[in-house]
């Protein structure tokens, strides 16, 4: 099987379009099409249903596409960790996170890279989610950890795990907590966070789904010390589900069981840079110590 060819298979089956694909592989149209016509005349399958404008997967090229993508990602491994060898993998290499660093296992990751390519000058920067996503598409970072929805076409998604979110308020909240309705909940002063951050987002989402909106109280931009601001009787704030309920055991905050939200735990690359050898380094530390 020809590598150049399932590299065409991969492309064309990511982003659904022979044009595309062609300017993302630097071919030509004609030449994409006839990788994909010679992978099928080799199989005896048909990988694609074509249409004017379109081109989609048949069920078989479904069933085939991820042993292809695991083909082409163990040569691209083999590629990488031969330039290690012979320690061309240098340069810099920009990381993005989002909440707090020990939940994240940045410094496991960091260490795990740093054996890994030890040339590689390694960053990071605290950004909210949106940033994030806006920073990988402008090349101002090359990776980074989100939370929450990341679908987009040149964008890759690893990911992690899932989490929950869980709306918390003081200890003396207790009571109304105890029989509030949404409209009742919304009433209460909110800790919000700032407009482009997953917090935001999903805070948004639970009161859409109810027709009501929260009264924001208070604004923090350091997501970390919502916990504090809850705890010290300043309103009601969205908490991960394992900070909520850790509070909630020490007495320290009460749960509202109906405010919860369940996400994930991605980390993010841009598409065209799977193929360069610190990310793929970054994406296999990743699996060895994240991925589910």
């Amino acid at each position: 099987m020809d590598i150049v060819r399932l590299r065409s298979f991969v492309m064309v089956a990511r982003l659904g379009h022979l044009t595309r694909a062609a300017e993302r592989l630097c071919l030509t149209q004609p030449a994409v099409t006839a990788h994909i016509k010679a992978i099928e005349q080799e199989l005896g399958l048909a990988l694609f249903d074509r249409a004017p404008g379109r081109i989609s997967l048949t069920r078989h090229g479904e069933l085939l596409l991820p042993e292809a993508e695991h083909v082409l990602a163990t040569v691209e491994a083999f590629a990488g960790k031969a330039r290690q060898i012979k320690g061309e993998v240098s340069g810099n290499l920009l990381i993005a996170t989002v909440d707090d660093s020990d939940f994240l296992r940045l410094g496991e990751l960091l260490y795990a890279l740093r054996g890994a390519l030890p040339l590689l000058q390694l960053k990071t920067r605290q950004m909210f989610a949106d940033d994030i996503l806006d920073g990988l598409l402008s090349e101002a970072i090359d990776a980074g950890f989100h939370i929450g929805g990341a679908d987009h076409p040149d964008i890759g998604v690893l990911p992690l795990r899932t989490l929950v979110y869980q709306a918390v308020g003081p200890q003396s909240f207790a009571d109304p907590l105890a029989r509030a309705s949404w409209k009742d909940i919304a009433q209460l002063p909110w800790i919000s966070a700032p407009e482009r951050s997953h917090v935001a987002r999903f805070t948004r989402t639970l009161f859409a789904q109810h027709g009501v909106r929260p009264n924001e109280a208070i604004e923090c931009d350091q997501l970390s010390a919502t916990l504090d601001l809850v705890r010290s009787g300043l309103g009601m704030g969205l908490l991960r589900e394992d900070l909520a309920l850790a509070a909630v055991e020490k007495g320290e905050v009460t749960l509202w069981p109906h405010g919860r939200i369940e996400t994930r735990l991605n980390f993010l690359y841009r598409l065209r840079s799977e193929s360069d050898p610190s990310i793929i380094g970054l994406l296999s530390v990743l699996r060895q110590h994240w991925a589910v």
